[in-house]
């Protein structure tokens, strides 16, 4: 299985846990593919840095895993889909370069389109419900 996570499932199972760690743990665990992109691990720094004061041995130690652990790919063409926050447009490329199985996000601006193309957008919960 191929799996595209947003960044803020990302930072949520890194601040916070929960959910999104046991849905990055049971990815793992299972060899779920999952793929990353330069937007993705850089909107990840920033964030952990500036909205959770990480500092930078934490930040690096998180950019380390992320390489460690997924696939990085950098998508071609980036589509006009999401007018609101277009940076959400990043998350449909990667997924679609790679054929990715799912999208997991928490971003309602994804969430809202239910899917992109045939590949389901689902949050944390629901992908975890539907592998049970």
């Amino acid at each position: 299985m191929k799996i595209v996570l947003d960044t803020n499932v990302l930072v949520s199972a890194i601040v916070f846990g929960g959910k999104p760690k046991e849905l990055l743990i049971r990815s793992i665990e299972t060899g779920t593919i999952i793929y990353t992109s330069a937007f993705i691990e850089n909107e990840l720094q920033r964030v952990l840095k500036l909205k959770f004061s990480f500092s930078q041995e934490q930040t690096s130690e998180a950019g380390r895993f992320i390489a460690e652990t997924f696939v990085k790919i950098e998508p071609e063409d980036v589509p006009e889909i999401i007018k609101r926050d277009i940076s959400d447009n990043n998350i449909l490329a990667l997924a679609t370069a790679v054929g990715a199985d799912y999208i997991i996000s928490g971003d309602n601006d994804l969430l809202d389109l239910g899917a992109y193309g045939s590949i389901p957008i689902l949050t944390s919960h629901q992908f975890l419900d539907s592998r049970q």
